[in-house]
């Protein structure tokens, strides 16, 4: 079987922000210190869902857990490191040719963080101990794509990736971070293949939710009513803008320290999936009885404490830190009933490493 079908098929889908990346992982940070708070002898979220899905900040969380990284040492990751991540921002005339901030570090960070959990340090996708889904663009091709575990016997390509190549493929953001290209060997061969300018998922999935259901219902043939699903975002700033007379070209949408066309792209889609799926859970109205569980945890910013994809200011962070942990006082008794009252079905993939 591709799946327990005696168990709730329990998804986790992360969205994509940048370093507003802490809120979700300061949140599963505490809902991981509940589980261990309650008595559970497993914290680990691998074990808790069948499916994570995450995009761009959110594929990075995705993968340190389903590799087997506790949420809080990827909080770790995002506090310590923010500052050489995006710290060193270009200035506006280098920008106009260039992305904002290299991505050598990030891409050593990652590498380095996911290398503990091979013998060798040759971590891949397919080490995941749990199924995992990761949009990419793929600017080669020109064609959207979603790397996927291989928990499907048509699924042999993606697992061999290496974990921090898809990581930093899913995380490439548009005038932040160049696309990432990249060389591997599979396992027992000589050639090198490569992959050329992979880009941000969040172009078009920047809220993965319905590729996590879709996956479990189209490829795995889970029934929709066995379904739950847990999805977090980032914090969104809704596009408002009451100006008629403003010329609308390339310095009001892209030319600024936080381009709108990005946030207009990010914000509105992800909100667009979160409606799709209530509309597939309830149809019109709210009368109907769902016919899943849906669990969406989302913010929205206002002026005043708005974040950038990039900041680095640390009271900035720890206020969005902050903003998770109150969150997750409101959220996480009904979270740790529906998703955490028991572990998964340990996942076999249909290719090993």
């Amino acid at each position: 079987m591709l799946y327990d079908p005696s168990k709730p098929f329990k998804i986790l889908s992360i969205d994509g922000g940048g370093i507003r990346g802490i809120y979700p992982a300061k949140f599963l940070t505490e809902l991981e210190f509940q589980l261990e708070k309650s008595g559970k002898k497993i914290t680990y979220l691998n074990q808790y869902f069948d499916l994570i899905c995450g995009t761009s900040t959110g594929g990075i969380i995705a993968l340190g857990l389903a590799l087997g990284m506790t949420s809080n040492e990827i909080l770790s990751l995002y506090r310590d490191h923010a500052n050489n991540i995006f710290g060193r921002k270009k200035g506006f005339w280098r920008s106009l040719f260039n992305p904002s901030h290299n991505s050598d570090y990030l891409e050593n960070l990652l590498k380095r963080s996911f290398s503990v959990f091979t013998e060798n340090g040759d971590t891949r996708l397919g080490h995941a101990k749990t199924r995992v889904c990761i949009p990419v663009y793929n600017g080669y091709y020109g064609r959207v794509s979603v790397l996927k575990t291989s928990h499907h016997q048509d699924l042999m390509r993606d697992y061999q990736y290496p974990a921090h190549d898809v990581a930093l493929s899913t995380s490439s953001a548009p005038f932040y971070f160049k696309p990432h290209s990249f060389k591997y060997k599979k396992v027992g061969e000589a050639d090198l293949n490569t992959v050329t300018n992979n880009i941000d998922g969040g172009i078009f999935a920047n809220n993965p939710a319905l590729i996590g259901l879709l996956e479990a219902v189209q490829t795995l043939q889970v029934p929709i009513d066995n379904l739950k699903i847990l999805s977090i975002g980032t914090g969104m700033r809704k596009f408002k803008e009451s100006e008629k007379n403003n010329g609308w070209g390339s310095q009001y949408w892209a030319i600024s320290e936080n381009p709108r066309i990005i946030e207009l792209i990010f914000s509105s889609q992800s909100d667009d999936i979160n409606n799709t799926i209530k509309f597939l859970n309830q149809g019109v109205g709210t009368s109907s009885k769902p016919r899943f569980t849906f669990k969406r945890v989302q913010f929205e910013f206002n002026n005043q404490d708005y974040i950038s994809l990039d900041e680095t200011n640390p009271e900035k962070l720890g206020a969005l830190a902050e903003r998770a942990s109150n969150d997750f006082q409101i959220h996480g008794k009904e979270i740790v009933d529906e998703f955490c009252s028991q572990i998964i079905t340990p996942y076999t993939p249909q290719y090993a490493l």
